[in-house]
């Protein structure tokens, strides 16, 4: 779980968030990612992040994924993922300033440790986010 703790305090510096808040946007972004994306490019990814899945799967079920209320409606949608995720992260308490500091904070690291590659082919994987890569 290093590698995510590494993520968590780069988060935590770049957005000024605690380390528990920072942790469960981290978490939504990561399950963003695991329920929308190409899931073999997925796999590929988290592997190269320890404990990515782990907190992907913590943040997961509550609504903003397959099923349950208009969040799970919307999910179905073409913006679905990436406006269910907004809406969470903005529940959790973070500005949209935050949340972008977020989302480029977590590709660069995912670039870092994965390369650049893969996590366009991740990111150009959902829509709605292959114009952040």
């Amino acid at each position: 779980m290093d590698t995510m703790q590494d993520l968590i305090g780069r988060l935590t510096a770049a957005t000024g968030l605690s380390p528990e808040k920072a942790e469960k946007a981290l978490g939504i972004v990561l399950n963003l990612i695991q329920t929308q994306g190409n899931q073999n490019k997925v796999r590929e990814l988290f592997d190269k992040l320890p404990g990515a899945a782990e907190l992907a799967s913590q943040q997961g079920g509550d609504g903003a994924g397959r099923g349950g209320g208009l969040l799970g409606m919307l999910a179905g949608g073409m913006m679905g993922g990436p406006l269910a995720a907004i809406s969470k992260l903005t529940a959790a308490g973070l500005s949209m300033d935050q949340i972008k500091v977020l989302g480029v904070t977590t590709l660069d690291y995912a670039k870092e440790k994965a390369g650049p590659q893969l996590v366009k082919e991740v990111a150009g994987s959902i829509p709605g986010l292959s114009g952040y890569v």
